[in-house]
């Protein structure tokens, strides 16, 4: 079992800051939660507390979004409408893995399996309107 906290828009920051405190170490962030429960929405807050100033969007059309700010690279995926595992390859998704920047992780459970690489699991739940509980997991 891992790390739980609840949280609400008002304390975000508080997650943010203890996702941050695991980028030393680890640079595949994986975000599970329904539809609604605010993955987007703490990305956005962590893009902001590492210092990157860009617009973070869900990068649900285009599959990635990258965010780049002097010589911190971030990318940002949505896996929620791909279907096969070889949709992956086509977008060089192991590649951007491999390449030792943050990867942040939208819908990864049709990629999960193929992560070698050592992650961090945020599973978020909504627990009211306003308010959320993540769970963290290192694999």
């Amino acid at each position: 079992m891992g790390n739980k906290l609840k949280y609400t828009l008002d304390t975000i920051h508080v997650v943010s800051d203890h996702i941050k405190d695991l980028i030393n170490n680890y640079t595949i962030f994986l975000f599970n939660g329904d539809m609604g429960s605010g993955k987007t929405t703490l990305i956005k807050q962590i893009v902001k507390d590492i210092g990157i100033s860009e617009n973070v969007k869900s990068p649900t059309f285009s599959l990635v979004n990258e965010y780049i700010e002097n010589d911190l690279i971030i990318f940002h995926f949505d896996l929620y409408r791909i279907n096969k595992e070889n949709e992956l390859d086509s977008i060089g998704f192991y590649e951007y893995l491999n390449s030792g920047k943050l990867c942040f992780i939208e819908w990864p459970d049709i990629a999960i399996q193929n992560i070698y690489k050592d992650y961090v699991l945020i599973k978020i739940s909504i627990t009211s309107d306003s308010e959320r509980e993540i769970e963290i997991l290192k694999s």
